[in-house]
C-alpha cells in the first residue's frame, strides 16, 4: 500500500463569503491524495479553535472555500471536486461531512457518523474510522500547521 501525499494550505478569509487568500492564517485545507486508489479526502478546519478568524463561516462559504482548496492542493491530480470527499473541523471538536442532499440548497454539513456507528457522531473517532491511518496524518498536519510549526503554504 502506498503512503498517501498529505498536502496543506492556509486560507484566510476577509468576510465569510469573500474569495480566500491563501498563504494567510484562516482556515487550513488539508488533502491527502492516494494516486493508486485515485481518490481524495480534503479536510478544512476552522482555525477557531487556534483563536484565528472567527468571523469565517464555512457554512456561509462552503462552496468557495472548498473550490478554492480543491485547485490549490487536489486539481493537479486529476481528480474531480465532485469526487472529493470534503469535512469540516470546528472550532468545538465537531467533524461534519459537507454535501449535496439535491433539496436544492446547495451543499450542507451533516453530522459525520462513524462507520461502525459505535463512536459518538461528529467525534475525531467518527472521522477517524473511515479515514483511518490517512485521517490521523491529516489531523496531525492540521493540528501542527494550526500551531505554526510550518509557515508556508505547504510542507
Amino acid at each position: 500500500m502506498t503512503k498517501p501525499i498529505i498536502r496543506y494550505l492556509r486560507l484566510f478569509c476577509e468576510t465569510p463569503s469573500a474569495e480566500p487568500q491563501s498563504h494567510r492564517d484562516g482556515i487550513v485545507a488539508v488533502a491527502a491524495i492516494r494516486e493508486s486508489a485515485g481518490l481524495a479526502r480534503l479536510l478544512l478546519c476552522d482555525m477557531g479553535q487556534w483563536g484565528r478568524n472567527s468571523g469565517a463561516s464555512l457554512t456561509d462559504a462552503m462552496e468557495v472555500l472548498r473550490q478554492a482548496a480543491h485547485r490549490r492542493l487536489i486539481g493537479g491530480f486529476h481528480i474531480a471536486l465532485h469526487d472529493t470527499l470534503t469535512v469540516t473541523w470546528d472550532g468545538c471538536g465537531n467533524f461534519d461531512l459537507v454535501m449535496d442532499t439535491g433539496d436544492g440548497r446547495g451543499l450542507s454539513p451533516s453530522p459525520l457518523v462513524a462507520l461502525d456507528r459505535r463512536a459518538r457522531p461528529r467525534s475525531r473517532e467518527a472521522f477517524l474510522s473511515w479515514a483511518g491511518h490517512c485521517g490521523a496524518e491529516m489531523l496531525d498536519k492540521a493540528q501542527s500547521v494550526g500551531a505554526g510549526m510550518w509557515a508556508g503554504a505547504e510542507g
